[in-house]
């Protein structure tokens, strides 16, 4: 990383992911610290980040003709005499009609895309979790075999690959984002931010996507966001949760804040100190495909900030979620189950909702679970 940061220019940045490459920390910094940028002529358009969702949302319905959430996003840049910032990983898989329309819509103002990378291994676990949150009943061997068998640049392959393998290098390939995004903005104006390896110091990210940015972030207090992410028997569990209500009915995107924002986000991330992550060694196909990737790179001329070195496979420390014992899929079933009853009983949505049964076995537990996701989910729908 070379270079000062100075005033800075009147432009639009689009941060586009990728995801799990620490967005969320950047989202955290970007709204928490919105005044004091602001003052440093960096503005982080609407007044919260669910803003820049809403209108990101709007623009993958209707690129041609984005409604009022995207357009407020829109004004609010061209007013704006500094640099304005869109922190969104739904933007990074967008196909080239969806890019030409969001670029365009910022007329003359010049567009600059900001991309944050994860070493792939740590990532691979990490995006499984999160999927699991999100509703899918992905197991976690289907979900690795299906990276592996989807991965870009391959002599021979597979003639079908499975939804989780499209899924997650629809996310992840960084070299196919890059091409896409420099192809309408020029390559000149897209920077690859590398997420530091474990142990750097944790202020690492923020600084380097403040030089990308450009703002000085050194001297900013920056809260970090409450850890989300699941241990190995949670995720599992709640792996075999989605698994039963998809056989109850009921669709991955049904009740969202009952099952993701209140199960996963809230009762069960408390669990993450108690339980081991979700281990994952380095295998052969994944140091080739990380070289590849960044050979791929190099070579397409993207501004670096950070390491190429940072994006080196690095083992994740932890256990295979399959191997967890009967017993603690119970017992995450258990502090979910309470857990998630006490905060529906919190917002008064009690009258069908069940007790828990006391069941020693995991497909007992994970059945009275689930009765209770449905339960609240069809108070959520009834209100």
């Amino acid at each position: 990383m070379t270079g000062t940061v100075g005033v800075p220019e009147r432009r639009v940045v689009l941060h586009v992911g990728t995801m799990k490459s620490g967005t969320t920390s950047i989202q955290s910094l970007l709204f928490s610290q919105q005044s004091v940028l602001a003052d440093r002529g960096v503005l982080a358009l609407g007044n919260r980040w669910f803003a820049q969702v809403k209108g990101v949302r709007e623009l993958i319905v209707h690129p041609d003709a984005p409604g009022r959430p995207w357009q407020k996003l829109v004004d609010q840049a061209r007013e704006w005499d500094g640099t304005s910032v869109i922190s969104m990983e739904f933007l990074g898989p967008f196909i080239p009609r969806r890019i030409e329309a969001a670029v365009a819509s910022f007329g003359d103002l010049p567009v600059h895309v900001v991309l944050t990378m994860r070493d792939l291994n740590r990532t691979i676990p990490s995006l499984w979790q999160e999927a699991i949150q999100n509703g899918r009943s992905w197991s976690w061997t289907d979900y690795r075999s299906g990276t592996r068998d989807a991965r870009p640049w391959q002599a021979a392959p597979p003639a079908e690959v499975t939804e989780p393998g499209r899924t997650f290098w629809r996310q992840q390939d960084a070299y196919r984002i890059v091409r896409r995004w420099a192809a309408a903005v020029g390559g000149e104006r897209v920077s690859l931010v590398t997420l530091p390896p474990p142990g750097a110091p944790r202020h690492t990210l923020i600084e380097r996507f403040g030089h990308a940015v450009g703002f000085a972030a050194d001297d900013l207090v920056v809260t970090e966001p409450k850890n989300a992410a699941l241990g190995a028997a949670s995720a599992q569990m709640l792996q075999r949760v989605n698994a039963r209500l998809a056989e109850l009915g009921l669709a991955d995107s049904d009740a969202p804040n009952v099952r993701k924002s209140l199960l996963a986000k809230q009762v069960l991330s408390a669990r993450r100190a108690q339980e081991q992550g979700i281990g994952l060694e380095v295998h052969p196909w994944v140091v080739e495909t990380a070289d590849q990737m960044v050979e791929r790179l190099k070579a397409s001329g993207v501004h670096l900030v950070g390491e190429w070195t940072d994006l080196a496979p690095v083992a994740a420390r932890g256990v295979d979620p399959e191997d967890t014992p009967g017993s603690e899929l119970v017992a995450a079933a258990k502090d979910g189950f309470d857990g998630l009853r006490e905060l529906l009983e919190g917002q008064h949505r009690t009258a069908t909702l069940p007790q828990w049964p006391g069941p020693s076995d995991p497909k007992g537990a994970i059945e009275a679970l689930a009765a209770l996701v449905r339960a609240g989910a069809s108070r959520e729908d009834a209100a």
